[in-house]
């Protein structure tokens, strides 16, 4: 059986290859996306998400609703510095999106969703927690049909935001929809963070560029997402001195389900984390707001605390990556 996921997201370049794998997997069935505000305004990733499943020929199969549009309590924050104005600047190769916006609420289609595939469901949460946590605080049954959560989030080590760059902007920019996710009692310990901490070691080298490019001239596809790195890559060298290349954060998130789910076995995928009780920060007065702090660290063998990844085959992500983008090429509707 192929792994149920629902993916919030906030698009976003890295968000876009997460689309991608989500799409393209041969384990995965994307049921649906929600496009959240997060790296640009909800407008606008919205209209990102739709843009991309055009682009990739799925405008058909997968559905996207707008999702949170800002967050729980705060004003929200965007990162043109990362993704520019639009959230995916750096190519005039995406399509105008040939699907609109399903009419209806995510939290409703969420919960379709995560009924029809009890038990089995991963949600899978690549921008803020806002999304879900609205859906849970809304519709508190649906805690115990959710088998994982796999949020690309937080760092222990590694920040990107605040004072003291401690914290990460996915949790920085509503730590109350974090907290609400990471400490509740039913869902921290099926919780999977992928934080700073292991994706910046998904560099996307000049190397891995451009295998992603490909043949020049042989796909509008490959061009588009050969751009897209271009700008990534320059935009993340700026902000955060990446020299090797940019990190390659969001799809992370689905490379350790292939390992749960049986898909792929342990020695292949070797993903390595700890089980660790976390708290953010939210005292907006306080250096280290948005920080993901340790409350507790359980022994390895312990069911009990997120699984905060550290490290994985970086070798099998990218090929995975790699496939994927081979097999989306067969379906794009770019001309």
């Amino acid at each position: 059986m192929k792994i149920p996921i629902w993916l919030d997201c906030d698009p976003g370049h890295d968000d876009a290859l997460a689309i991608t794998l989500s799409c393209f997997h041969p384990a995965l069935q994307l049921l649906g996306i929600s496009a959240s505000y997060g790296n640009a305004p909800a407008t606008k990733t919205a209209y990102n998400a739709r843009s991309l499943v055009t682009a990739l020929g799925m405008f058909e199969q997968i559905p996207v609703y707008a999702g949170a549009q800002k967050p729980l309590y705060r004003t929200p924050e965007y990162a043109p510095d990362i993704h520019g104005e639009s959230g995916l600047d750096g190519t005039e190769l995406l399509p105008e999106p040939k699907c609109e916006l399903q009419q209806g609420s995510y939290v409703e289609a969420m919960e379709k969703a995560i009924l029809e595939h009890a038990n089995e469901i991963t949600i899978v949460a690549t921008g803020p927690l806002t999304s879900l946590a609205t859906l849970l605080i809304q519709k508190p049954h649906l805690k115990s049909k959710i088998k994982y959560i796999s949020i690309m989030g937080g760092g222990i080590e590694v920040g990107n935001r605040n004072d003291n760059c401690s914290a990460e902007f996915n949790v920085w920019i509503d730590p109350e929809a974090a907290n609400f996710i990471l400490q509740d009692p039913e869902l921290k310990d099926k919780s999977i963070l992928l934080g700073l901490d292991i994706t910046h070691k998904a560099i996307a080298t000049q190397q891995v560029v451009d295998q992603v490019r490909g043949v020049v001239g042989k796909s509008k596809l490959r061009q588009l997402f050969y751009e897209l790195f271009q700008f990534f890559a320059h935009s993340y060298e700026g902000a955060q001195d990446f020299k090797d290349g940019p990190p390659l954060h969001d799809p992370l998130t689905l490379i350790p389900l292939l390992e749960f789910y049986g898909w792929a076995p342990k020695s292949q995928v070797q993903f390595q984390y700890k089980r660790l009780d976390l708290r953010v920060v939210d005292d907006a007065t306080h250096s280290d707001f948005g920080k993901t702090c340790v409350i507790k660290e359980y022994d390895p063998n312990d069911k009990r605390g997120t699984m905060v990844g550290f490290n994985a085959n970086m070798d099998f992500f990218w090929k995975q990556i790699l496939d994927c983008l081979a097999e989306a090429e067969k379906s794009s509707t770019i001309e």
